[in-house]
């Protein structure tokens, strides 16, 4: 169903995860895809044992996403709606070429999907092939931001608008969740129980101006900055740039020092922000030097006690 700007998205995603229907028919299943400022809409989905129309087939020359602009209704198998998304890695498969007409005929249909491109993306990473080809072309740098972050969907209208405006990419991918059970506590992404917040997806790069560099985070940390103003959380799947004592803010610091004081209180593992943050902040280099030595004083310990690791098992061909 077609919702138009952020506030009709938003306002129709709080009345259905409320009501859990929509129109008076259930509602088993809601996402929604933003293709613009004034364009959006919620894919709204239902269980049901009988269909007056064949299952779409989504693994081959069709695209999903494209789909959702012209179709009103449609009907998939249970797996193939799970796994809908997977064939086109949302639409990130049009930056290999995927989608072109010509390509996607030639691509071994058993070649799409997310693992084969997210193999695409590790090799050019390691080879810096898109940066040095822009720069051969004179182009900008870009920064990649590949980002999954959660706001209130009171705030979803605030933060897409910034969005549009300060960052641009397009199409994005949400979804609404809310913790099922009132009473449990997620201490290290503590969530609000009485609150419905919504998920927002955007993975791709962003054009810098002349002289900024990819590795400042100037475009993931403004958003960083506007996701905790909103109160809400991002995702640490990916890159993030905040400091330490912010960090711990967020992400449940005074439970975790409980965890680490008693499953490590040697130290001898990174902690969670050396993990998923470190960016050569002074200090990194002492704590990853820190615990390469605990690491060989146990190997030593494990030599001195005639304790050996078990080599690993082989298997015959």
């Amino acid at each position: 169903m077609r919702c138009g700007d952020a506030a009709d998205l938003a306002a129709t995603i709080a009345a259905v995860t409320t009501s859990g229907a929509y129109d008076g028919v259930r509602v088993d299943f809601v996402d929604g895809t933003v293709f613009s400022r004034a364009e959006s809409y919620l894919t709204l989905a239902t269980y049901t044992e009988t269909i007056d129309q064949w299952p779409s087939d989504y693994t081959g020359a069709e695209i999903y996403y494209r789909s959702i602009r012209v179709r009103d209704t449609d009907v998939l198998t249970v797996h193939d709606y799970l796994w809908r998304w997977d064939t086109d890695w949302f639409w990130c498969s049009r930056a290999f070429g995927a989608q072109r007409p010509l390509i996607r005929r030639l691509w071994p249909k058993d070649r799409l999907r997310s693992d084969v491109y997210w193999k695409l993306v590790a090799l050019d990473r390691r080879t810096s092939f898109s940066s040095r080809l822009d720069s051969a072309r004179r182009r900008p740098a870009r920064e990649q931001v590949v980002q999954d972050i959660e706001v209130p969907v009171t705030a979803l209208g605030e933060f897409l608008d910034f969005f549009h405006r300060e960052v641009g990419i397009e199409p994005v991918w949400v979804c609404p969740l809310r913790r099922r059970d009132p009473m449990a506590r997620w201490p290290l992404y503590d969530l609000d129980p009485s609150t419905t917040y919504v998920n927002v997806g955007f993975w791709s790069t962003v054009a810098l101006p002349r002289g900024a560099s990819p590795d400042d985070g100037r475009v993931n940390r403004r958003i960083e900055a506007v996701v905790t103003s909103l109160g809400g959380r991002k995702s640490l799947y990916s890159t993030a740039f905040f400091e330490r004592e912010e960090f711990a803010a967020l992400y449940g610091g005074d439970a975790y020092a409980v965890l680490r004081a008693t499953y490590d209180s040697g130290g001898r593992l990174a902690d969670v922000w050396t993990k998923t943050v470190g960016h050569g902040e002074e200090g990194t280099e002492d704590e990853a030097r820190r615990h390469h030595l605990a690491g060989r004083r146990s190997r030593q310990r494990r030599r001195a006690h005639g304790v050996r690791r078990k080599p690993p098992r082989t298997t015959r061909q």
